[in-house]
């Protein structure tokens, strides 16, 4: 007696369906690793900018300028508004212009080391304006007028480190990496004077990479 042999339609599929999934299973686990590496590689540049920020600039020394530096971004923020820039002013404060002559040619030479070759893709120059008692922050007019306040500052600061004599042979460099934002009275700190600021921000290329991978890019 010869049985017939049942051929059941749904196992070819099943199979098939557990093999995507499996496929599907090692894309999504290369992705975390491929994240995890790059963040990992991120903070380690920063790290290591930090310690070399830290040791270049001391705390007495940033006490003094009005400064200081964020352990986890590595931003440095000069924050005391009336060492700055006059108040609806973009025009940089004869203070200010010491402290970047003394600090902008160290800032670069320190990212300018071999061991940070390739690893950094922008420095930000960042510009804010403080919200003033009394204004209506439904104004779009006084936020627009506070975002080219603070676009100008930080423009202003820029064209003044690009006259510095001991930058000069750095110029081309600065070019390729500098740039330059405005942000108004956004960001606020919730303190009226702190919110008057000018920062340097490294961007790092793990950041960069990092940043491409989160948005899906290639």
């Amino acid at each position: 007696m010869v049985l017939e042999k049942r051929f059941d339609v749904w196992e070819p599929i099943s199979d098939l369906m557990t093999g995507l999934m499996m496929i599907f299973l090692f894309i999504g686990l290369a992705f975390l690793l491929q994240l995890e590496m790059q963040k990992e590689d991120a903070l380690d540049v920063k790290r290591q900018i930090y310690l070399d920020l830290s040791n270049e600039f001391k705390e007495a020394e940033m006490r003094n300028w009005g400064a200081e530096i964020d352990p986890k971004t590595t931003a440095i923020t000069f924050k005391e508004p009336e060492v700055l820039f006059d108040v609806d002013s973009s025009n940089l404060k004869p203070r200010f212009q010491e402290i970047l002559s003394d600090f902008f040619p160290r800032y670069v030479a320190i990212l300018r080391q071999p061991k940070y070759d390739g690893k950094i893709s922008e420095i930000r120059i960042e510009g804010y304006a403080s919200l003033e008692v009394g204004e209506d922050p439904n104004l779009d007019a006084v936020y627009f007028y506070n975002m080219k306040l603070s676009q100008d500052r930080a423009r202003n600061v820029l064209q003044y480190i690009f006259g510095i004599g001991a930058l000069q042979a750095q110029k081309h460099w600065l070019q390729q990496t500098i740039i330059t934002n405005g942000y108004s009275y956004g960001k606020t700190r919730g303190d009226h004077n702190y919110d008057r600021r000018v920062e340097f921000r490294v961007m790092t290329t793990a950041e960069q990479e990092l940043n491409k991978i989160v948005e899906g890019e290639t």
